[in-house]
């Protein structure tokens, strides 16, 4: 998983450096021999703006690094991100995908709703703009100690304290 996060980075990274050049992922893979080896590429929508895919894919596999140090993985989660935020009414790319990436993961993709339900926001924005701040505002803050260790104050490093 952590490989496959990396391969993703390199194909945003390669494809930010050349996404103006191309009006479409088809496009950019058809144009850049560089591109074209980036298999991810291959199960987007070809149409897609290479600037909307940069977009999606960062959002998508935006919560991996955190999630895959977790002592449990959260499997239905770190599939549904990629299929809600990129693969959005795009089944068949989906399932493309899908069966890639089962052949070095069996279980990525098993269990999850056929139609991603929308999170509502966790709490109303605040509609009042926050006051402009005073000269003592502005002083550094002294950090709070926290209740509860963190899960990765040991794993894999020593504990700091």
């Amino acid at each position: 998983m952590l490989l496959h996060l990396g391969d993703v980075l390199e194909t945003v990274f390669c494809l930010s450096q050349c996404a103006d050049d191309y009006a479409s992922i088809g496009a950019a893979v058809k144009g850049s021999d560089v591109l074209a080896g980036f298999t991810l590429l291959g199960f987007v929508d070809a149409n897609m703006a290479p600037r909307d895919f940069i977009r999606r894919a960062s959002g998508a596999f935006l919560v991996w690094p955190k999630a895959l140090l977790d002592e449990t993985l959260n499997r239905p989660m770190l599939a549904n991100t990629v299929k809600h935020d990129l693969f959005a009414d795009d089944a068949k790319g989906w399932e493309a995908y899908v069966q890639e990436r089962r052949k070095e993961v069996p279980w990525f993709g098993d269990h999850l709703p056929d139609i991603a339900k929308t999170a509502a926001p966790a709490h109303q924005a605040a509609t009042d703009a926050k006051p402009e701040a005073t000269p003592d505002s502005r002083k550094p803050q002294t950090r709070a100690t926290p209740d509860t260790p963190s899960r990765y104050s040991t794993w894999p490093w020593p504990d700091k304290s």
